[in-house]
């Protein structure tokens, strides 16, 4: 995590979405549950979660929690009290995913007092219009990237998760998501190729629209575009992908060069490994300062140091877990 290696463990709060992303399996989970008369959203009592987290930290010396929650701020104001309250006592960092639009500088503030330390924000695609019709997510670009302004002010990290190869999307709409993101000054951004699993709406919309089979099963979110789409073709994909970062945080003279780098022969890989090199010196992040006794990365490889995890600290009582992410 931001450079660091931690002893780290996934923590639910909170099971489905209150959302409907067309992308996401939650819309048909609530409707199937709502038809047997139960609802699949549900949230875990405090007291449980405080007893796991209590639980991880004596026993398993966990120095870092991320709460895997799809949107962790879909709680009410009341509920996110009990959480502070709670985990005032935990006074460990943590990671957590949620949606820009259900932050506000109270909750940040909140949050960042007992520990919050980094955030990943869905924003998904940068063009209003098709990110409404297609992906049922209805926020304004203006209002997300004021609403990102919040956590840099209070100096909370944060990385910005974004898909493109959508059914019907094409190159240019792709580009309108580099130029979202070249507006919100994240710490980190990522972009993943749209994968059509079975039970959500847009699979269905690429069944019927002929472009997987229904017998197709999907593959990893890193994996190359299963959509073999004539206006925006899976090497095309690929590209955006390849140089998502680069466009995002070049200035835009820089953009010819960096559409060179997205071909994948001599003289593009060549021009890719130059621009990758500079984006690494000028835009990635420093690991951070450690707050919990984190490992530096360049230590993992020293062999006078215990890794936590390793074979020469395991026992069959103790499960530790390591994790890096954007």
């Amino acid at each position: 995590m931001a450079g660091k290696v931690y002893k780290m463990i996934p923590i639910e709060t909170i099971r489905g979405c209150p959302f409907t992303c067309r992308f996401c399996n939650s819309p048909d989970q609530m409707a199937f549950y709502k038809g047997l008369g139960h609802s699949y959203y549900r949230k875990k009592r405090m007291d449980l979660v405080y007893n796991e987290l209590k639980h991880f930290k004596d026993k398993h010396k966990v120095e870092y929690n991320y709460f895997w929650a799809d949107t962790f701020l879909g709680m009410s104001k009341k509920e996110l009290d009990e959480f502070c309250e709670m985990y005032s006592e935990i006074n460990l960092p943590f990671w957590m995913q949620t949606r820009p639009e259900t932050i506000t500088e109270d909750n940040m503030t909140k949050l960042k007092k007992v520990g919050l330390h980094r955030i990943s924000f869905g924003v998904e695609h940068g063009n209003e219009e098709f990110r409404a019709r297609i992906l049922d997510r209805r926020w304004k670009n203006k209002d997300i990237i004021e609403k990102l302004k919040i956590p840099k002010k209070l100096d909370i990290q944060f990385s910005t998760n974004n898909i493109t190869g959508f059914p019907t999307e094409t190159k240019k709409l792709a580009f309108d998501t580099i130029e979202l993101n070249r507006h919100i000054d994240a710490t980190n951004t990522s972009i993943y190729s749209f994968v059509p699993f079975h039970g959500t709406p847009l699979r269905k919309m690429c069944e019927d629209l002929g472009l997987i089979n229904h017998e197709t099963i999907t593959k990893c979110l890193t994996a190359e575009s299963q959509l073999n789409m004539p206006q925006y073709p899976p090497h095309e994909i690929e590209e955006v992908r390849k140089c998502f970062s680069m466009y995002v945080k070049f200035p835009k003279n820089r953009w010819k060069e960096i559409e060179r780098a997205e071909k994948n022969d001599a003289e593009g890989n060549r021009i890719f490994a130059e621009l990758k090199a500079e984006y690494l010196e000028k835009y990635m992040p420093k690991p951070d300062a450690d707050p919990h006794g984190g490992i530096d990365f360049d230590e993992l490889n020293n062999p006078n140091v215990c890794v936590p995890g390793s074979d020469a600290e395991l026992s069959t009582e103790t499960s530790y877990f390591k994790d890096e992410m954007n």
